[in-house]
């Protein structure tokens, strides 16, 4: 079964695109060193490694999004930044779905908006 990973970003912290792109990388990687050996890893690996962007509004909404996607059994890494440069210590930034089935990922994430 096809696979993907998502990555949600917080909106709310008004983070430079670079700031951005660091925060997804490090839930990428997370989620990729989190999953290595699985099944799931294997497919997305060998599928190019999909990956959406999406965005939520707050801490709350992302907080949300990880507890729906670990009741329903999915990989969730959650991101807190070191607060070296835009963010305080310990912010929760981003955090990744995945990867894992396409529809199953979909089920937590599929109302989220693009980033």
């Amino acid at each position: 079964m096809p696979t993907k990973l998502v990555l949600v970003v917080r909106t709310d912290l008004e983070m430079g695109k670079g700031k951005i792109a660091a925060q997804a990388a490090h839930a990428a990687v997370a989620a990729a060193l989190g999953n290595l050996g699985s099944a799931d890893f294997r497919t997305w690996l060998r599928e190019g490694q999909p990956k959406v962007v999406l965005r939520v509004t707050g801490e709350e909404q992302l907080r949300r999004v990880c507890a729906d996607a670990e009741a329903a059994g999915l990989p969730v890494q959650l991101i807190q930044d070191a607060g070296r440069t835009q963010v305080a210590a310990g912010t929760a930034t981003c955090c990744a779905v995945g990867p894992a089935p396409i529809p199953d990922v979909d089920r937590v994430t599929g109302t989220l908006a693009l980033l």
